[in-house]
């Protein structure tokens, strides 16, 4: 998420919410920043991809906050493995089960990929991303400089989830279990609040559009105009414990194919993390 698409805020270099936002008709995401280095095309694939568990000695407990904002925009994925180049440290694999699947960013920040099925939908991959506001309590955001961090708030599954719930500008479901590829997730669909204030009223392409999350490294803040599915896991390499999300967006209920095929996607991830 150094800069993926988004609904109210998009790929590496864009900066104008108002541009972004109309991005949400289009089933875009609502992610937002960029990191400094220039974007390649080359794929990452491999024939040798690391498994859950395995040299997780390698990986620094402070990463990925601690890492330069590195990325390359994969662009067509390869049927099959593909090793990430900076998400994870490079130390995430996935397995795609066809040809189409296309990937904006894989990042420091990070992994970003749509399925042939539903090109403009994102399958986002992050680490230890936290709740954010408008400076001074404004209810707009002017500008994607203009974000602070939420005080307080845990960087764990349950840290995140509790203060997704307590949030008036969203609907959190009930949550389910689930995993990421072999690790414990939490599973909950977040949408925007009937009664939310409008984040930006005079783009917003919907009723109402919410940001609530950032990243050190990335330039701007994510949210939604439409529901979105998390996956939330806690897991450890360093000697730290680190929150390990991945979010659909949007997961529309009907939409049983996309759903489908990022959740097969989501049960490949194999990441040098043990469960914390």
């Amino acid at each position: 998420m150094d800069g993926s698409s988004a609904a109210l805020a998009g790929p590496p270099g864009r900066t104008g919410i108002g541009l972004l936002l109309t991005m949400a008709l289009l089933g875009a995401s609502c992610t937002g920043g960029s990191s400094s280095s220039a974007p390649s095309t080359q794929s990452s694939a491999t024939e040798a991809p690391l498994r859950a568990s395995e040299d997780t000695g390698e990986l620094d407990g402070c990463m990925p906050a601690c890492k330069d904002g590195n990325m390359i925009e994969p662009g067509d994925l390869p049927e099959g493995e593909y090793q990430t180049e900076w998400f994870f440290d490079g130390h995430m694999t996935l397995t795609f089960d066809g040809a189409g699947w296309t990937s904006k960013e894989d990042s420091t920040g990070e992994f970003q990929t749509s399925p042939p099925s539903a090109p403009d939908n994102d399958i986002l991959f992050w680490e230890d991303v936290y709740p954010v506001e408008p400076p001074g309590g404004s209810d707009v955001w002017h500008s994607f400089n203009e974000v602070r961090r939420i005080e307080g708030v845990p960087v764990t599954a349950v840290g995140l989830l509790d203060w997704l719930r307590s949030s008036s500008q969203l609907e959190v479901s009930a949550p389910t279990p689930g995993t990421i590829g072999d690790l414990a997730a939490t599973v909950v669909d977040v949408r925007v609040a009937d009664d939310a204030v409008d984040d930006d009223p005079e783009n917003c392409p919907v009723r109402a559009c919410v940001n609530f999350l950032g990243f050190p490294q990335w330039t701007g803040v994510w949210g939604i105009a439409a529901p979105a599915r998390f996956y939330l896991s806690d897991v450890t390499y360093g000697e730290r414990v680190h929150l390990f999300v991945v979010a659909i967006y949007p997961a529309d209920p009907t939409d049983t194919e996309t759903l489908g095929s990022a959740e097969r996607l989501i049960s490949t991830v194999r990441v040098a993390a043990d469960p914390a």
